[in-house]
């Protein structure tokens, strides 16, 4: 009898043998860890908080650099002699409430973070004149004679990436209800789809996020598939009172029935572009002035153009399914006549033949080779500078 339970209680540890080995497998590679080694390798987390979030990284990696705050979300309720009301005194106002001052001289203490650091403009909505905004030991003073809230334009302030605190002198009778931190969005570092931080690294994606690192979308091949027809200005701008059609001939070819002019107040025209599928395009515009700028969904762009109308490039973009915002500012009496669009391959082909990355796209990809990639893309490219 004992003998029989000895065998049996070996037998069922050598069947245990499989399961145990299984448990202390290695982990899958995910796209999240694939996330948190970049912004760790490229320094990217100095601005996050210690116990970093999903959202932190997502953030982060997505390039977005506007960062808006309502004062009396991030006042201090304890310290700062103000009020808070919540009445369109001022005219209308976001959020909760807007922060009022006293009869005199009064001011508040903002705690902000930013978690990317760099140069931007500080905007606020206030109404009063005589702010002074104190940052890093800085001073900057702005104000409204507008009635009431307004969008004011407080300077260029170099911040570093972070929590800060702000101190804001708020004149007699004076208001605030917002304040921005404003500069270009950076490319946003994502695989084509958008990050998926549960699933599997496969190199397909690896070699999407590659390229998005190194930003070398224009490097994508040419493809003739539900390519946009160019597209006439006249034809799909939004309204603007600060351009009118022209046919005048004398300031170069254009190809629309009417190209549009702006007046001596230059004009902003937005455009909305519309495509059937979701892909990497690069735009061109015939346009008129020595300098246009604007953004394509948010992100922006600036170019030099000529005294005439003359085929720009824009640069590359991604365009969603559907509609899209093009926005071109024109100078004191330039033009736009139309767009044009040209389709990238986004097969994933085209991105690991353009990331050097070789076998089977669905191949799943461990940290050591993916940690390879990003240390030679931080030695050969200027990611984000």
């Amino acid at each position: 009898m004992f003998k029989y339970l000895f065998m049996m209680a070996t037998a069922l540890a050598f069947a245990a043998v499989p399961v145990w080995s299984a448990e202390k497998s290695p982990a899958v590679f995910t796209q999240k860890n694939l996330g948190r080694m970049i912004v760790h390798r490229f320094g990217w987390d100095a601005g996050l908080s210690k116990e970093i979030s999903d959202r932190d990284y997502l953030l982060v990696l997505g390039g977005q650099r506007t960062f808006r705050f309502e004062a009396e979300d991030v006042y201090n309720p304890k310290t700062d002699r103000v009020s808070l009301a919540d009445y369109n005194l001022h005219g209308p106002f976001t959020g909760r409430g807007w922060l009022q001052g006293t009869s005199d001289t009064t001011s508040a203490t903002f705690s902000v973070m930013v978690p990317m650091g760099g140069e931007y403009r500080l905007k606020a909505v206030l109404q009063g004149n005589g702010f002074i905004w104190t940052i890093n030991g800085n001073d900057y003073k702005a104000g409204s004679v507008a009635g009431g809230f307004s969008e004011v334009d407080c300077g260029t302030i170099t911040l570093k990436p972070g929590a800060f605190q702000i101190k804001l002198a708020i004149p007699p009778g004076g208001g605030i209800d917002s304040f921005s931190f404003v500069a270009p969005n950076y490319h946003p570092i994502q695989p084509f789809s958008g990050w998926r931080f549960r699933e599997p690294l496969t190199a397909d994606r690896l070699s999407e996020v590659a390229v998005s690192l190194m930003n070398l979308y224009d490097k994508l091949p040419v493809v003739n598939k539900d390519v946009p027809p160019p597209m006439a200005a006249v034809d799909v701008a939004l309204p603007s009172r600060d351009a009118s059609p022209s046919v005048v001939s004398y300031l170069g070819a254009f190809s629309s029935r009417a190209w549009l002019r702006a007046g001596f107040r230059g004009a902003e025209i937005r455009l909305p572009i519309r495509v059937k599928e979701t892909g990497i395009y690069k735009l061109r515009v015939r346009v008129l002035g020595v300098s246009i700028t604007g953004d394509v969904n948010g992100t922006s762009f600036s170019v030099a153009g000529k005294q005439y109308l003359d085929l720009l490039d824009l640069g590359v973009y991604r365009l969603d399914s559907g509609e899209n915002m093009l926005t071109v500012k024109l100078p004191p009496m330039g033009g736009l006549d139309m767009i044009q669009f040209t389709r990238l391959g986004t097969s994933a082909g085209d991105f690991m033949l353009l990331a050097g990355l070789n076998g089977a796209p669905d191949r799943q990809v461990g940290a050591d080779e993916a940690d390879k990639l990003i240390r030679s893309i931080q030695e050969k490219y200027p990611v984000r500078k």
